[in-house]
C-alpha cells in the first residue's frame, strides 16, 4: 500500500491536502455557532476560541499550499505538512464531536505527506528581491504589532497582543474600522507610518512576487495562440529531462514547434520557463502526469534522458495513452526492446556517435553519415 502511495503519490497527497482544506473550512465555520464539548478557561479559552475562525483561515491558506504542490513545489509541500499539522491541533483545540474528522483527515494526510515527501522537489526559485518584499512585509506586521502593543496605553481599546495584531492589520491595510484609535500625539504618529509602510510594502512585494509569474505566463499563453494558429506546427512532449535532453530542447525550442517538458527536477523549472518552454512537474512514468501534459494532443513524444530504463517506462506508459510518434533513446544493443515497448524510432546514441566519427574519418558525406547512423540505431 505505501509502495502504490510512494509511487503515485503526488496527486494523492495534492487532493488529500484539498480535501483538508475544505474540512478545515467547513469546521471553523461550523464550530462559530456551536458550543465546545468542553469550554476551556484562560489561555486555554483564549486559543480555543481564536481556533474557531483560524481554522477557516487555515483552510484557505491550505488551498493555496496544494496550488503550489500540484506544480511541485519543495517550499509548498512544505508549508502543507506544516498546516496539516496545524489544521490537526485546531481540531484538538476546538474540542467539538464535529471536529473529529478533521483531526482524522488531518493525521492521515500527514502519513501521505511523509511518505510522498520525494515527488516534490521543484525549486521556488525565489529571486533576492521577491525574497526581500517577504521579509518586508514580515519585518512591517512585527513593527505595527509590537508597537501597537509597547504604545497600548496611547490608544483607546488596545490592551492586548491580539489587539495589537487587529490593529496592525486593520490599519496596514487601511480598512480603518476605528474601533482602536490613537489617544496621544506619538500614537497618531506611530499610527501614519503603519499607514505609509502597509500599503506600500505590499505593493511592492505582489509587484516582485506575480510580476515574473505574469510575464511568464503570458509569454507560454503567446506560444499557444500561435500554436493555435498553425494547425500544422508540432507539438512535442518530452518525457524527463538532464544534460543529454537540455541541447535536445534548446534546439527544438529555437524551431517551429509547441515544447512541454515533463520532468521530476525542480531545479531545472527555472531555466526551461525562461525559454517559454512549458514545464510539468511530475512523474513521466505516471499515467496522470502524462494527461496533465496533454499528451493526447501531442504530434510527437520524446524520451531521451540518459537513463535507458527510465526511458523505457515512459515510452510503455505513453503508448497506452497516445497514438503520437514516439522517439526514443536506448543503450546499445537494447533499441529492439524500446521499440517493443512502443517506440516507432529507438535511438543509442553511443553507437550514432560512432558510426558517425568512423564514416567522417573515411570521408562519407554528412548527409551519408547521418543516413548510415540512423540505420546502425534502427
Amino acid at each position: 500500500m505505501l509502495d502504490r502511495v510512494r509511487r503515485h503519490g503526488g496527486p494523492v497527497a495534492v487532493w488529500i491536502v484539498v480535501a483538508i482544506a475544505l474540512v478545515s473550512i467547513a469546521t471553523g465555520i461550523l464550530s462559530i455557532p456551536t458550543e465546545p464539548a468542553v469550554a476551556a478557561t484562560g489561555a486555554l479559552g483564549t486559543i480555543q476560541a481564536a481556533a474557531e475562525f483560524s481554522g477557516t483561515v487555515l483552510g484557505f491558506t491550505l488551498l493555496v499550499a496544494a496550488w503550489g504542490m500540484r506544480r511541485g513545489f519543495r517550499l509548498a509541500y512544505v508549508a502543507a505538512t506544516i498546516l496539516v499539522a496545524l489544521a490537526a491541533a485546531h481540531g484538538v483545540a476546538q474540542f467539538r464531536p464535529l471536529s473529529i474528522p478533521l483531526v482524522v483527515t488531518a493525521i492521515a494526510g500527514l502519513v501521505v505527506l511523509l511518505v510522498t515527501s520525494d515527488r516534490f522537489t521543484r525549486s521556488s526559485s525565489l529571486t533576492p528581491t521577491q525574497l526581500g518584499s517577504l521579509v518586508s512585509i514580515v519585518g512591517v506586521f512585527c513593527y505595527g504589532t509590537v508597537g501597537a502593543y509597547v504604545l497600548r496605553g496611547e490608544f483607546d481599546g488596545l490592551h492586548t497582543v491580539a489587539d495589537a495584531v487587529y490593529f496592525t492589520l486593520v490599519t496596514a491595510t487601511t480598512v480603518g474600522y476605528g474601533d482602536v484609535h490613537a489617544a496621544s500625539e506619538g500614537a497618531r504618529l506611530f499610527a501614519t507610518s503603519l499607514v505609509l509602510l502597509g500599503p506600500a510594502t505590499v505593493a511592492v512585494a505582489a509587484g516582485s512576487l506575480f510580476g515574473p509569474m505574469l510575464d511568464r505566463r503570458l509569454s507560454r499563453t503567446g506560444r499557444r495562440v500561435e500554436t493555435a494558429a498553425d494547425p500544422d506546427r508540432l507539438r512535442i512532449v518530452v518525457l524527463g529531462y538532464d544534460e543529454r535532453t537540455a541541447p535536445i530542447v534548446d534546439e527544438l525550442a529555437t524551431g517551429a514547434a509547441s515544447i512541454r517538458v515533463v520532468t521530476t527536477d525542480g531545479e531545472s523549472v527555472a531555466t526551461l520557463e525562461e525559454q517559454a518552454v512549458d514545464v510539468i512537474v511530475g512523474d513521466p512514468t505516471d499515467g496522470a502526469t502524462l494527461d496533465r501534459a496533454g499528451i493526447d494532443d501531442a504530434d510527437v513524444v520524446l524520451a531521451a534522458t540518459s537513463d535507458a530504463a527510465s526511458n523505457s517506462y515512459a515510452v510503455l506508459t505513453a503508448r497506452d495513452v497516445t497514438d503520437a510518434r514516439i522517439v526514443a533513446f536506448a543503450d546499445r544493443g537494447t533499441t529492439d526492446a524500446i521499440e517493443r515497448a512502443g517506440a516507432d524510432v529507438a535511438i543509442a546514441p553511443e553507437q550514432v556517435l560512432a558510426s558517425a566519427t568512423i564514416e567522417a574519418a573515411l570521408g562519407t558525406s554528412t548527409r551519408q553519415s547521418a543516413a548510415s547512423a540512423a540505420a546502425h540505431s534502427g
